[in-house]
């Protein structure tokens, strides 16, 4: 049980400290659109390329939030009908359905790297302002492969609470 609490606080720190991506490029996704309204409005000179910055960072920062959500238990479950089951089958339906999203999100993540190759080797830059597009399909990987991690863990916390009253309490909770 100890193990299984060590690698949920290592895991909650790496989100965390990922969770900075998402922080940083909101807020400058916000600075450069403010800048690029009051811009275009007051002096009818928007900022060139402003829609290229914001595609890019906003693709980093929502993916890279998705992986802190899941350990802050901020994800929507819909627990109605498993809330009926006996706890084995309750908590066995919820871990198949974890270990689905596991999949879909590491393939997600594995298609990322296999973008970020193919932009990379292809050049591909953007149409503007000609920056290479390949870092942010790598941060899209990276923290894809890190939801997958924290999607993992909680399909394990749920396979232990099938056995463990403890453990199935503890999940319960987040369910309300």
């Amino acid at each position: 049980m100890n193990a299984i609490k060590n690698a949920g606080t290592w895991l909650k720190r790496a989100t965390t400290l990922i969770s900075v991506i998402t922080y940083a490029g909101f807020f400058a996704i916000m600075l450069l659109i403010v800048a690029d309204v009051t811009l275009r409005k007051l002096l009818n000179s928007p900022i060139p390329g402003a829609y290229e910055i914001v595609q890019y960072a906003l693709m980093a920062s929502v993916f890279a939030s998705f992986a802190y959500c899941q350990s802050e238990r901020g994800h929507v479950h819909i627990t109605m009908i498993i809330r009926l089951m006996p706890q084995k089958l309750r908590f066995a339906a919820y871990s198949f359905t974890g270990l689905l999203s596991a999949v879909i999100a590491g393939y997600l993540g594995y298609a990322a790297i296999r973008q970020a190759n193919q932009a990379f080797e292809a050049n591909y830059t953007t149409g503007l302002l000609k920056f290479a597009v390949f870092p942010f399909f790598w941060i899209m990987a990276i923290t894809m492969f890190l939801f997958t991690v924290a999607i993992f863990f909680d399909v394990i916390r749920s396979v232990i609470a099938i056995f463990n009253r403890d453990f199935a309490d503890e999940i319960q909770k987040d369910w309300s």
